[in-house]
Formats: structure tokens, C-alpha cells, sequence
């Protein structure tokens, strides 16, 4: 090994283990709301439909954000996305802590913290992956790289629930920004710098819209992401509805922690299987069984009463979180043309998006009506078998085919 290819290859390690860790601090964000969700609205002494409405925004700016941010990192590099959004998310936090008034918070959360998290989020790190190892294992490295929220769950969660035994909400909020500011930024900042020095790929030049033509031309690429709705729907009730959801049916919160907990243990386990099967190519297998999974998964959550199902979901839930995510983003990488990566992810990211936000308010709104969670989750079990039904009906994508033969294919 030449001394040149140790250090790329340094830089490759050191590059997927900062973005991890960036990764992982950056579910602090949404998971801290999560899981602080009742105390903040009792706070504010607003109810749950109004505080939604912050979770309703920031998916909403999520959504509208991703393909810029996706098409900035094909153009600049993710790395330097990912060190930018570090540095915003301890202002979010710092600044919702700080909020004295409902709407201050959800300007903050919502727009501020959107465009933050996106940033350090699943879009920059599907591109710093195809970047990075150029289509080898993809997969498997892409699963690592966003696995930084599945640790979020088992490390952050029930971190949350015990220091909301002994410090209020916006405690712990400004606590966290201090660490992203004092800790993280400087790491990313480190990353870029050698980012910077290693960095020689002359990177293929689109524009924005040449990107979302080449995505919507795309018969297979319009179909993932119509199947995406399916995991942005259950992932609302996941990031706003499941901890509600499980007080109503009076779930200690030791069961709700050990629940989602297993969740993000099975997530890690979920998400590298899912990795390692596309890099062998069975991407539609994969995609397939983890929306028969979640649809499964849902299913389990109107018979919460019972401990085991609490539980159950958990793992259930688990093994799909990443599955989708990770095939979905793997398929796309093997049909969409160079320098339009980005913007495609970034597409799919904006549908999902949206059908979170619409989820989101909706579950509330239904839930505030109707004193129940029900009616949702039926709707989402149904959308997610439809999904089902999408990704079996496309053609399975070959791993050995670049996009100019299947170009020629179609030609």
C-alpha cells in the first residue's frame, strides 16, 4: 500500500466515523422533542395539536430543503454540508431552549431546525457514501453512516427520560447545544480541513433542474419514491404519536424506553442486513420485505395494553426502520446518472417529508377528536401494503449495470 493510498484511505475511515458521530448527535434534536414532547406543551400550556404544529413545519421545511441540500453536496462535496449543519443545530437548540413563547419555538424546531438536520442527515450521507467508496459496498457503508440515529435511539432516548426526572425541558435542551457547539463543530471543522487537503474529484456538473428532469424521467426512480410515502407516513407516528400514543394506553416509561430501545438495537441489526443484501444485489428483496415488515409492525400498535406487543413493535419496527431507507437509497444510486445523486435522494427525502408532515398533523388532529390513535394507524398499515405492492411490481435492479447500458436498454 503506497503512502497515497494510506491516506486516502485514513481519510475515508476518519471521514465515516466523524459523520457518524455527527449523525448520531443529530437525532439529539428531534429525539429530545420526542421524548419531551407532553413537558413542553404542558410548558408552553399549549395542547398537542398546536405543539405538532412544530413537528409539522420542520417536516415540511425538511421536505422543501432536501433537494437543494442534496444537490449542494453533489456540487461542493457532503462533507461539507454535513460540518455547516453541525454548526446550526447547537444554535436550534440553544435557541429553543431559550424560546419564550410557543411560536418562537416552533420557528425554531420547525424552519431553523429542519434545514439544520437535513443537512446532517440522510441525504448528505447517502451522497458522502457513493462519493467515498465510488459504488463499493454502498450499502453496507450507507447503513453505518445513518445507523447514527438507530444509536440515537438506544443512547439519547432513554438518556432524555432520565434527566427529564431531574431537569426540566429547556435544561436539557440548552445542555445539548453547549455539546454540539463545543464538542462537534470543532470536530467537523477538523473533517472539512482534511476534507479539504484530500479532496481531487473533478465532480460532474448539473444543474438543479437537469437533476430533478433526470429524476422524474426516471420510471423506477418515480416509483421509489411514490412507495417512500409509505415510510414517511409510519415514520410520523414514530417521531410525534408513538410516545402519546403509549401514555394513553398507560405504558410505564421504562416500557416506552426498553421499546425503543430494542427499536434502535434492531435498527442497527436491520439496517447493516439491509446494506450487505443490496451490495449483493437483492435490493428489491430487501425493499420488498422491509415494507411487509413495517406495515406488520403497525398492525401490533392498537394492542399496546399488552407489555409483550410494547416490546414487540419495538423489534419489529426495528428491523424495518433502515431496510427501506437504505434499499431505496441504493437503488437510486444504481439508476440515476453521475452528479444527479443528490438531487434525486433529495426528491425522495422531500415526498417523505411531506408525507410525514402529513401524518403528523393529522394523527393529532384525529387524536385530539377522537381520543385515539386508531383510525391513523389503519390508514398507515394500508398505504404501507400499497408500497408493498409498487416495489414488487418494478424490475429488479442489476448491481453490474451501469446507467449508460441501461440507458441503451430503454433506447
Amino acid at each position: 500500500m503506497t503512502r497515497t493510498t494510506s491516506r486516502v484511505t485514513a481519510f475515508m475511515i476518519f471521514a465515516v466515523v466523524v459523520s457518524f458521530v455527527i449523525s448520531l448527535a443529530g437525532s439529539s434534536l428531534k429525539t429530545a422533542v420526542q421524548v419531551l414532547f407532553l413537558p413542553i406543551a404542558d410548558g408552553f400550556e399549549v395542547n398537542r395539536g398546536t405543539l405538532a404544529i412544530a413537528f409539522t413545519v420542520f417536516f415540511v421545511v425538511n421536505g422543501l430543503i432536501s433537494a437543494p441540500i442534496g444537490h449542494l453536496a453533489d456540487r461542493i462535496g457532503a462533507v461539507p454540508v454535513i460540518a455547516i449543519g453541525a454548526g446550526a443545530l447547537g444554535a436550534v437548540l440553544i435557541l429553543c431552549a431559550t424560546a419564550t413563547h410557543i411560536w418562537v419555538f416552533i420557528a425554531a424546531f420547525g424552519i431553523l431546525g429542519a434545514i439544520g438536520f437535513t443537512m446532517v442527515s440522510f441525504v448528505p450521507l447517502g451522497v458522502l457514501a457513493d462519493q467515498l467508496f465510488e459504488g463499493r459496498d454502498t450499502g453496507l457503508v450507507y447503513a453505518v453512516l445513518t445507523n447514527g440515529v438507530a444509536v440515537g435511539f438506544i443512547v439519547l432516548v432513554p438518556l432524555w427520560t432520565r434527566l427529564n426526572t431531574v431537569l426540566s425541558w429547556d435544561q436539557i435542551l440548552f445542555g445539548a447545544g453547549i455539546v454540539f457547539l463545543v464538542v462537534l463543530v470543532p470536530l467537523s471543522l477538523i473533517l472539512v480541513k482534511t476534507h479539504t487537503r484530500q479532496e481531487r474529484v473533478t465532480r460532474p456538473r448539473s444543474t438543479m433542474r437537469e437533476g430533478v428532469r433526470a429524476t422524474l424521467t426516471n420510471a423506477r426512480a418515480r416509483a421509489l419514491i411514490a412507495a417512500f410515502i409509505a415510510c414517511g407516513v409510519t415514520m410520523a407516528f414514530i417521531d410525534v404519536h408513538l410516545f402519546p400514543h403509549m401514555h394513553d394506553h398507560g405504558v410505564s416509561p421504562g416500557i416506552s424506553s426498553l421499546s425503543v430501545a430494542v427499536l434502535g438495537v434492531l435498527e442497527i441489526i436491520g439496517g447493516l442486513i439491509a446494506g450487505r443484501l443490496c451490495d449483493r444485489g437483492r435490493i428489491r428483496g430487501t425493499l420488498t420485505a422491509g415494507y411487509l415488515l413495517r406495515a406488520g409492525a403497525m398492525v401490533m400498535l392498537p394492542f399496546f395494553p399488552s407489555t409483550f406487543m410494547v416490546i414487540g413493535f419495538g423489534a419489529v419496527f426495528g428491523v424495518s426502520y433502515l431496510a427501506t431507507v437504505v434499499a431505496t437509497t441504493v437503488w437510486l444510486t444504481r439508476v440515476m446518472p453521475p452528479g444527479t445523486l443528490g438531487t434525486a435522494v433529495g426528491l425522495l427525502w422531500t415526498v417523505h417529508m411531506l408525507a410525514v408532515a402529513t401524518g403528523s398533523q393529522v394523527g393529532a388532529i384525529l387524536a385530539d377528536v377522537q381520543h385515539s390513535y386508531l383510525l391513523t394507524i389503519l390508514a398507515s398499515a394500508a398505504i404501507t401494503l400499497g408500497a408493498v405492492v409498487i416495489v414488487a411490481a418494478q424490475p429488479s435492479p442489476d448491481s453490474k449495470k451501469t446507467v449508460v447500458e441501461e440507458e441503451a436498454v430503454r433506447q
